[in-house]
């Protein structure tokens, strides 16, 4: 569907809101037909700037997508799955799983941990190491399996 044919629709709907609005039992008077184009025109620019927008963003945006494989993604994710977490201190991902080096605790009394992740949609959802750590590619890729299952 096209800009210009989004535009139109918006303005048909927007007229027809007006044109029910002065059909209600108010006291004040229906809009005028000069203030219902006036706002028309108004809804279809926006409508037309807005589609242009969406559609300028809509390459670089993730919705419904993949989780991102970064330390911002995965310093999010371990912190939601364990409200300790001071840091990530390393990373990797393959095949929709990650693995993330963190330090946990405080400065004072803290330790290094690995934490696993599987990716469901956008976001990395962490797992009990001991329930996905079978054997290599079971569930954890053989790619990542040393490292998420075996260290730390």
């Amino acid at each position: 569907m096209n800009i210009t044919r989004l535009g139109g629709i918006a303005a048909a709907a927007l007229i027809s809101a007006a044109l029910l609005a002065g059909c209600g039992s108010s006291s004040e008077p229906a809009a005028s037909t000069a203030e219902t184009t006036a706002a028309s025109t108004a809804a279809s620019t926006e409508t037309t700037a807005s589609t242009a927008s969406t559609t300028s963003t809509a390459t670089t945006e993730k919705v419904g997508g993949m989780a991102a494989c970064d330390s911002e993604s995965l310093t999010e994710a371990a912190k939601a799955a364990d409200s300790t977490v001071m840091s990530v201190n390393g990373f990797d991902c393959a095949d929709g799983w990650a693995y993330a080096e963190v330090s946990v605790g405080t400065e004072k009394e803290g330790y290094d941990a690995v934490m696993v992740f599987e990716a469901e949609g956008q976001f990395w959802i962490g797992k009990d190491r001991a329930k996905v750590c079978i054997k290599p590619g079971d569930q954890v890729p053989a790619s990542i399996y040393h490292n998420a299952c075996e260290v730390s």
